[in-house]
Parts: C-alpha cells; structure tokens; sequence
C-alpha cells in the first residue's frame, strides 16, 4: 500500500500512533494541528487522503477542507462526536468520504486510511481506462464502447483506432502514426485501409456518418477527435 495522507488532527498519541501505523505500510503522512495554517502554506500538501477531526474549532471545517482538497480527488475521512454539531449525516452530506465517531483508535484509523487508499487506486485506474467524449465512451479496460448510452460491436481494429484516437481529444494524429500504431511495419497495408476503417468506425458511432462531427478528417494529414 502507497499514497500520502493528511491528518489534521489535535496533537497527541492518537496522531503519533495512526502516524506510525501509517508509516508502517508505507504510506506517507504530513500532520497539522489546523486547518487555516495549511490554507495559508505557500504549498499546501496534496494528499490522496485527509483525516480531519472536525471538533478542531474552526467555524467551518468541512468547507475548509473543500478548498484544501482542491481539484486533485483527495478524498475525506471526518473524524466527530455522533451527537456533535457536526454529525456524521451532516459531514458525508457536506463531502466527505466516511466518518468515524469519537474515540476512534488508531488501528480502526490506519484500516479506515487504507481501505480510502485502495478505493482511490481503483477509481484512478478505472478513469485513466475510460474516456468519455460526450455521447460515446471508451472503456479500454473491458474493451467496450457505449454509443448514446447503447454497447456497439467493433473489430479490434476499429476499437484499436478509436482508442488511439481518443486518447488525446482534440489533438491530431497523422495519418502515418495511426497506420504504425494500429497495423505495425505491414507494407501491404496502405493509407487507404486506414480510410476504410475509419469510415466503417464512423458508421458505428457517428449520428450521420455522412457528416461526422466526432472524428473529424484533417485532410492529407490524419484524424482528431473532436474535443
């Protein structure tokens, strides 16, 4: 197990001990005794998981933790009384992840970190394995796509050229790096089975292949998917 955890909690055995058991299994811990000195650190940490105790006394904890998580899918385990004025309802409501009631013990602390950790990892790999363009989606992972919510039925190829061109919305990809990529040093396969395939690919996923608007031809160049 790997990742970097937060935790943000008053000092004392409680945190010295998760800290450890942490560090134990390899993960990486950064500590803090509040919230407000992390918003004003000239580089906050960027952990994969904060653990926040939310009867720290700031006004109001959640919010701060939102900003601090920032755009980079940390996710949260909130710490609090069950009849606290943050309940657990109130806290999985306002964003956070999972709650643990007052006295939690550190080894309840260090399996709550780590089941978040393994969770984040499988939600990381599963997103970098889809993407989704709009009324299509790519699953590399299951080799399935999804054409306007219904599963269509490629050949390999033709999901070997999507997924090529998927993988950068928006960007060319030149004609010759496609037939590389897809078919290999094959000197039987010319620029025009590359035309073929990809006015077949337009049929399975365009709304009229006629005039397609996802994978557009750049002419004498390549294709892009359009962003």
């Amino acid at each position: 197990m790997t990742g970097r955890a937060l935790l943000i909690m008053a000092s004392g055995g409680l945190r010295t001990r998760t800290a450890e058991g942490l560090r134990d299994r390899r993960v990486t811990v950064d500590v803090a005794d509040d919230i407000d000195a992390l918003l004003h650190a000239p580089e906050p940490p960027r952990p994969d998981v904060m653990v926040v105790d939310l009867d720290l006394g700031e006004a109001d904890p959640l919010s701060a933790c939102g900003v601090l998580r920032g755009g980079h899918g940390a996710v949260l385990l909130a710490l609090g009384e069950p009849s606290g004025r943050i309940c657990a309802v109130e806290a999985l409501r306002a964003g956070a992840d999972d709650f643990v009631p007052h006295p939690p013990s550190p080894v309840e602390l260090v399996a709550r970190v780590r089941s978040l950790l393994r969770r984040l990892k499988e939600y990381r790999a599963a997103a970098r394995s889809l993407t989704d363009l709009g009324e299509v989606i790519v699953d590399r992972e299951r080799h399935v796509v999804t054409v306007r919510g219904e599963s269509v039925s490629l050949t390999p190829k033709e999901f070997e050229l999507l997924s090529e061109l998927a993988r950068s919305p928006g960007d060319l990809v030149p004609r010759e790096e496609l037939l590389l990529n897809i078919w290999g040093f094959d000197e039987s396969i010319s620029s025009r089975t590359l035309d073929v395939h990809i006015g077949r690919l337009r049929k399975k996923v365009e709304r009229d292949p006629s005039r397609p608007e996802l994978i557009v031809t750049v002419p004498r160049v390549g294709y892009r998917i359009a962003a």
